[in-house]
Formats: structure tokens, C-alpha cells, sequence
């Protein structure tokens, strides 16, 4: 039996098992393949040997990591989705996934990490949710910075002119004027798209627009996008399209871009999770179990230290008074990480991980889930 340790899930309730598109590909990949195979949530990625997820192990080791080095290992165990293509047909698989996992990939980091109305929403309350505190505070505003790195970094984002007035993108420019070396992500994000929700003509939308009519040409009518028979590429557009068509944001451009103009890619993801078995996860071990057990011999350590004497408030007033101060403006803090979400107990249902009682989340591994998206 295979287990594959993939990121956990903020959204199980929409019938997602990872937030991670590439975890959910690789899931994707071993049902349609009809393999043997149990899903552990994680929180981090010390068991991957290249730190990213998903990770994939065999007998009680680790045989390999990332989508294709797995895909890869299955092929050779006979689990083959695309045993029945010829080569011209492989080539294309190839082609189109690599169309999948770049632009699209990018038009669903700048949904769900960059438009604020969304983050701020749902993604960073749920993130928050799954990681649980003190991971909270941290986690989701790291993704997001990833994203952001990337996106400003990537195809999607250069090339294109600053955005004239409060309009959109203008139609020309230099490439080599002051303004065009601005990155792009960070003018995309200053004109926002609370005023402009619907607007498709920003560059990582437009792109997606574009990739996304070439899938559902390339499928049209067909149960699957090489005939009657799951391929790879099946796998990997349900892992990219289903959190995007699943998941209601308050900006849901881009799920209104498959949903109404390309209703064949949605039934094509709605067919292929119908045929998937929700997994049960087979680690449900607390992720801060070794945190928790690390604050509690500091408390311990703490109590068996001596008392000291604390100063008379009647010897020094101003002390007391800093004191006084120090604690409102804490509960003050307290109050308002609380109200804006960004504190969240863990949900027992969401937060799985693996199984090793001290794993943490590992930043380094989990930004990778956005950088290799």
C-alpha cells in the first residue's frame, strides 16, 4: 500500500483534501489509477526529502516527492494513466500540463492571495483555522508574501503596462520607461478589484482566460480529454480547477470564467470527483502536540524557579502605571487578532497531521506549496 503525506485541507466541507493543488493532483492521479493508497494530512514537510509535498512512501519509505517524480515511480509500478496514448498524444498531455500548472496555477495564488476581499475573507480565516495558533499568525501572511514573490516574478506579471488611471491597463508603454519596471503585481494590487470585481483584462486573469478556452476546445464533448479513458492531464486539471470551481470567494472572477464560459471543464471536474472516494486520513495526531508539550516544560521550568520579590506600587508609582499600560495595550492586541480571524482554534475535523507527535509546520516546506504550484 502507497501513503501519500499531503498539506491538510481548510476546505474538507467543499470536498477538498488538500488546499494544495499539486496534492490533490497526485490524489487524483492514484484514484483514477485504482491504486492501493491512504492519505496522511501534514503540517510540515520533514519527511519529504526535497521538502515539498506531496510525498509518497512504500513499504515504510519514502520512494519520492513532487507530482511528476511520483507519477513517475507509479508508471513504473504498472500504475500507468496514460498507458493507452501514443506519443504525439503524450507530448500534448505534457504540453497542457505544463499550461495548467503555470498560468493557472498563477491565476489562482492572485485570487485567492492577492485580492484582498478574498484573503481577508475566507482564505486567511480558514488557513488560520487549519494551522491553528500560534501558526495562525504566521502562515497565511507567508503564503501570501510567497505569492506575491512569484506572481511579481513570473510571466504573467511582465511585460504589461501600468494600469492608466483608475481604468485598467493601458494600451502601450516602453518597456524600458521608469514606471514599466514597477512590478506588476504591486500595481495590480493598488488599483484592486473591489471596484473593478469583474473585470478580466489583468494580465494573470487574461492568461488564464486564454489557457482555459484551449482546455475546453481540447475536450469539447468528450468524457475525458483523450476519449473515454482518465489520463494524467485529467488528473492534473482537476487538481488545479476544483479548488477554484468548489470554493466560493467573495471575488469569484475566476470561477466565473469556467463556470459560465467553459461549463464543459466544470461537469469535466465534477465528473472526475464524483468517482473519487473522499479518503479517510490515516494520521489524526495534534500538529501542535510538540509545541504544546515544549510550552509546558517552560511553564514547569518556570514554576521551580524562585520567587522573586516584586517591587512596592507605593515605592514606585510610575512602574505600576507602565504596568497597567503594558496590559491594556496587550488585551487590547488580544482583542483585535480575535475579531479579525487571525487567531483560530484548530478544527479536530480539518487539522491532520503526520505521524509523528512533534511535527510542526515547516515554513520552509509549506511555502514551497506555493512556490510550486
Amino acid at each position: 500500500m502507497y501513503s501519500v503525506y499531503a498539506w491538510g485541507s481548510p476546505f474538507a466541507a467543499e470536498g477538498l483534501s488538500s488546499f494544495d493543488p499539486s496534492c490533490l493532483s497526485i490524489q487524483a492521479y492514484l484514484q483514477l489509477c485504482k491504486a492501493d493508497w491512504q492519505l496522511h494530512w501534514t503540517s510540515g514537510a520533514d519527511i519529504s526529502p526535497s521538502s515539498s509535498l506531496p510525498a509518497l512512501t512504500c513499504g515504510g519509505s519514502v520512494v519520492e516527492s513532487g507530482f511528476w517524480h511520483i507519477v513517475e515511480f507509479l508508471r513504473s509500478e504498472g500504475h500507468n494513466l496514460d498507458a493507452g496514448l501514443d506519443q504525439e498524444q503524450v507530448a500534448q498531455a505534457t504540453a497542457y500540463i505544463s499550461m495548467v500548472r503555470d498560468g493557472l496555477a498563477d491565476a489562482l495564488l492572485f485570487s485567492w492571495f492577492l485580492v484582498s476581499e478574498n484573503f481577508v475573507g475566507v482564505i486567511r480565516p480558514r488557513l488560520a483555522q487549519l494551522f491553528g495558533f500560534p501558526l495562525s499568525l504566521v502562515v497565511p501572511t507567508q503564503l501570501k508574501s510567497h505569492a506575491e514573490q512569484r506572481l511579481g516574478a513570473s510571466g504573467p506579471t511582465a511585460g504589461h503596462d501600468e494600469p492608466a488611471g483608475a481604468d485598467g491597463p493601458g494600451a502601450g508603454g516602453a518597456a524600458d520607461t521608469p514606471r514599466s519596471r514597477i512590478p506588476r503585481i504591486y500595481l495590480l494590487a493598488k488599483h484592486g478589484f473591489r471596484r473593478y470585481p469583474d473585470r478580466s483584462a489583468h494580465p494573470v486573469y487574461a492568461q488564464a482566460a486564454e489557457y482555459l478556452a484551449v482546455l475546453s476546445l481540447k475536450l469539447g464533448s468528450k468524457q475525458y480529454f483523450f476519449g473515454d479513458r482518465p489520463s494524467t492531464l485529467d488528473a492534473v486539471v482537476y487538481g488545479y480547477l476544483s479548488p477554484i470551481i468548489r470554493v466560493a470567494l467573495p471575488q469569484d472572477t475566476l470561477r466565473t470564467a469556467i463556470v459560465d464560459k467553459h461549463p464543459n471543464l466544470a461537469a469535466h471536474c465534477e465528473r472526475i470527483h464524483a468517482q473519487l472516494e473522499q479518503p479517510v486520513p490515516a494520521s489524526t495526531q495534534g500538529a501542535l502536540a510538540g509545541m504544546l508539550a515544549a510550552a509546558k516544560q517552560s511553564i514547569l521550568r518556570y514554576a521551580a524557579l524562585p520567587a522573586l520579590p516584586l517591587p512596592d506600587a507605593k515605592d514606585n508609582p510610575q512602574r505600576a502605571e507602565k504596568v497597567r499600560s503594558a496590559t491594556g495595550a496587550l488585551l487590547v492586541f488580544l482583542a483585535y487578532v480575535v475579531y479579525n480571524g487571525i487567531v483560530s482554534a484548530p478544527s479536530p475535523k480539518t487539522m491532520r497531521t503526520s505521524e509523528n507527535p512533534g511535527d510542526a509546520a515547516d515554513m520552509g516546506g509549506l511555502l514551497s506549496a506555493v512556490k510550486d504550484m
